[in-house]
């Protein structure tokens, strides 16, 4: 079984010691709702701390979007975008209104900062690199979330803000990957401060759960054809070109794109063009309560088998679309990496292959598309991988973790291990 990602040991308190569950205010700069996977991994976050007990809001900007429609409520557009449920509380802060000019970004860090000294929130949390900096000089008890090897990106930067990290205030970091957590870590901030937890995947997303037929007869695709699904966003960073190239080499299999914004698609679909790549299917942007249908007809999901998204643009890490893939039952045909390699296995629920060979990759996925007993059972353990990598289960997790940190209690850990010995298993595999 893959591991849980809750933190290393976490003594109990001092007897007569009462821990007090603190009320957090989660700060995002962020338009909302919006295709950026991070507003989706903010809302699912704040609505599974919400439904887990926890007392915290979401203190957002002023949303242009909304500024001159009467009636318009950010709530009730949040809960039907993200499929969630309308519970989160939700502060809208009066200043530059959220738009794609993206002039709000420093403005909201120090307003939202006045507006939570003002209503007495007792943590502040945020993906806002700004955010957390000032909030920690300004005193308040922080908590940075990330998926980002911040590390090293920027490691001189890094370690001149480790020293702020070791500040009382400074209560952690939550981080997407043990990647990430070995990047920061290396960078000097306090390693009883870091904590990982995978992201997660929601129930409610996978609703209504289909059979392969009833997806393929509900979207119209034949019944015995071979299709492979990426469901996500697009840009050059993420290295689709590398799927039409696969595409290219299997003529006779269906490779179908969910997602992307209008300008993504038009380039992907002139690559297409230039390569005579006829396979390929868009479906433009479909709701996140549509998304999982197309999981369920696909015989094999896929993340671009390269290592760019990586190791060079390092802002895919553990992608957000890893935990729906296995969720819904099917393989994964992605590059052999070390953040993929933490909820993933060769041969146990995916298939891993070399970085940057379309050619190797072509021929592990013609294979696994010609074994359906391989496919079943490849499937078999796909969802039974994630069945505690939950949005609630991570929520718990969290609680326990941020009260502890909140009450100056923090993990034991024992000493390092080596590098082969600290592998984390997964299905059943070092």
């Amino acid at each position: 079984m893959i591991n849980d990602t809750k933190p290393a040991h976490i003594p109990e308190a001092e007897p007569g010691l009462r821990k007090r569950m603190p009320k957090v205010a989660i700060i995002s700069d962020e338009r909302y709702p919006h295709h950026a996977t991070n507003t989706q991994q903010v809302i699912k976050n704040a609505d599974a701390l919400t439904a887990a007990g926890l007392p915290v809001e979401l203190v957002i900007p002023v949303q242009w979007k909304g500024l001159f429609k009467p009636g318009y409520s950010v709530s009730k557009a949040i809960s039907q975008y993200y499929n969630v449920p309308e519970r989160i509380v939700i502060r809208k802060v009066p200043t530059i209104p959220a738009s794609d000019l993206r002039i709000e970004k420093f403005t909201h860090c120090i307003a939202s900062l006045i507006y939570c000294r003002l209503k007495g929130y007792d943590v502040m949390y945020t993906r806002n690199e700004f955010t957390a900096i000032f909030a920690v000089l300004f005193g308040f008890k922080t908590v940075f979330e990330t998926y980002r090897k911040f590390g090293d990106e920027y490691p001189r930067a890094m370690r001149f803000l480790s020293r702020f990290a070791k500040k009382k205030n400074f209560l952690g970091m939550i981080l997407h990957s043990h990647l990430s957590f070995n990047s920061m870590k290396r960078a000097g901030f306090p390693e009883e401060k870091l904590a990982v937890f995978h992201n997660g995947f929601d129930y409610s997303d996978m609703e209504p759960m289909y059979t392969k037929s009833e997806a393929r007869a509900k979207l119209g695709w034949d019944a015995k054809g071979h299709y492979v699904v990426y469901t996500g966003n697009m840009q050059e960073n993420k290295g689709l070109e590398s799927v039409i190239d696969i595409a290219q080499r299997l003529p006779d299999t269906n490779f179908v794109l969910v997602g992307g914004t209008p300008s993504d698609i038009n380039r992907l679909k002139a690559y297409a063009s230039e390569k005579q790549v006829a396979n390929v299917v868009f479906t433009g942007y479909q709701p996140i309560s549509e998304v999982a249908t197309y999981l369920y007809a696909a015989d094999c999901l896929i993340i671009p088998p390269v290592s760019a998204p990586l190791e060079k643009y390092g802002r895919t890490v553990l992608p957000f679309k890893t935990f729906l893939y296995l969720a819904a039952g099917r393989p994964v045909l992605a590059p052999l990496q070390d953040d993929l390699t933490e909820v993933m296995a060769d041969d146990y629920n995916a298939v891993l292959v070399k970085p940057d060979h379309i050619d190797e990759a072509a021929e592990a996925l013609e294979s696994l598309l010609n074994d359906p007993a391989r496919l079943f059972r490849l499937s078999e353990n796909a969802a039974e991988s994630v069945k505690h990598l939950t949005w609630e289960a991570r929520a718990k997790n969290i609680i326990e973790w941020l009260t502890n940190a909140y009450n100056g209690i923090y993990p034991t850990r024992k000493k390092a291990a080596r590098p082969e010995e600290s592998k984390q298993e997964v299905g059943g595999l070092v």
